[in-house]
């Protein structure tokens, strides 16, 4: 006899018994009701024991689209209850949970799960890629390629672009180890940067030479002008030894290094600003007004860079506009971060 069979002759004979004795079934022990059509019995009119009686008889598939399909169910086949159900009396679970995600529950196969490493190697540690994403440490959101286990035995990469894992089997190609649109957004993104930082130590050198050259007489502009080129030499060879060390307290160090000096750059240029402006009244000509141009430009992006910073020494994580599920109100929000902190410096 098969289990269903099982379930309704027990379901059968506690109904007749039931009625036999006279009993009043309470109503607060029934679940709602079903919300099928008038006069169509479902799950949810049977009494509660009869229904967890059904529920531990289910096997994992059935009871997470039960669980999906039922919101009353969700609060009761939880991961404390599958587990329980799936697990044998020596503590060791059932090799069909490896198919499941520990935390949502879902089940979009063996090449999408995640072996959760932290977890101890006898207990059931598979995690989907949404779940293991949301709890990524900053340690991986930096690190170079680290491997992943997938649930399936192969290994998989965790893409340095959006940190979402990528399965690439057995490939060891470096091409693999990004999604293929990644790999196209990281190029626009690298090559957008690299003119936007063209662009701003080309202003920095301008302001550098018209200060050494035009106001090489007025120390009001000369002085903070040096100093704002010596610091944006300091910040270079700080910005170099940060991207390539692998030390997680040099690199946090270098970063609140960085964010001192774009802080400490803009009363210099704040003040040279100020100084072209006085100098065009007294002097006149075009050239006064190109050098404030200039120094305006400098003093602009002195203030979008500390921004960056500062976002970045705050924990922000560029890569969270990536996350899925959220709202119109956080895309925008994280989408001006990721601005401005790419516009200062990118991570990877």
């Amino acid at each position: 006899m098969t289990t269903s069979h099982g379930i309704e002759l027990t379901i059968n004979a506690t109904t007749t018994r039931r009625a036999g004795l006279g009993e009043h079934t309470d109503s607060r022990r029934h679940a709602p009701p079903s919300t099928g059509r008038p006069g169509e019995a479902g799950l949810g009119s049977l009494p509660l024991e009869l229904q967890f009686l059904i529920i531990s008889h289910l096997d994992l598939s059935s009871l997470v689209t039960l669980r999906q399909t039922y919101p009353l169910y969700r609060q009761v086949i939880t991961a404390d209850h599958v587990r329980k159900q799936f697990t044998s009396w020596d503590g060791q679970p059932d090799t069909v949970l490896h198919s499941c995600c520990t935390e949502c529950l879902c089940m979009p196969g063996l090449d999408r799960l995640i072996v959760d490493t932290t977890l101890p190697s006898h207990t059931w540690r598979s995690i989907c890629f949404r779940c293991w994403r949301d709890r990524l440490s900053r340690e991986n959101q930096r690190k170079h390629w680290p491997v992943v286990e997938m649930a399936n035995g192969d290994y998989g990469y965790i893409c340095h672009f959006c940190t979402w894992p990528v399965h690439s089997g057995a490939s060891n190609s470096r091409i693999k180890q990004m999604h293929a649109p990644c790999r196209i957004r990281r190029v626009v993104v690298m090559i957008s940067w690299l003119i936007m930082a063209i662009i701003q130590f080309g202003l920095g050198m301008l302001a550098a030479v018209l200060a050494w050259t035009m106001f090489r007489r007025s120390p009001t502009v000369l002085i903070p002008a040096s100093i704002d080129f010596g610091l944006a030499v300091l910040a270079l060879v700080i910005f170099t030894i940060r991207i390539g060390t692998t030390n997680e307290q040099t690199y946090t160090r270098a970063l609140a290094l960085e964010l001192v000096i774009t802080f400490i750059r803009i009363p210099p240029v704040t003040y040279t600003a100020r100084e072209t402006v006085i100098s065009e009244t007294t002097q006149g000509g075009p050239f006064p007004k190109f050098g404030f141009g200039v120094f305006l430009i400098n003093l602009v992006f002195r203030f979008l860079d500390m921004v960056g910073y500062t976002l970045l020494n705050c924990g922000y994580d560029p890569r969270s506009i990536f996350l899925g599920g959220l709202s119109l109100r956080k895309k925008l929000l994280y989408g001006f971060c990721t601005f401005m902190v790419w516009f200062a410096f990118i991570p990877f």
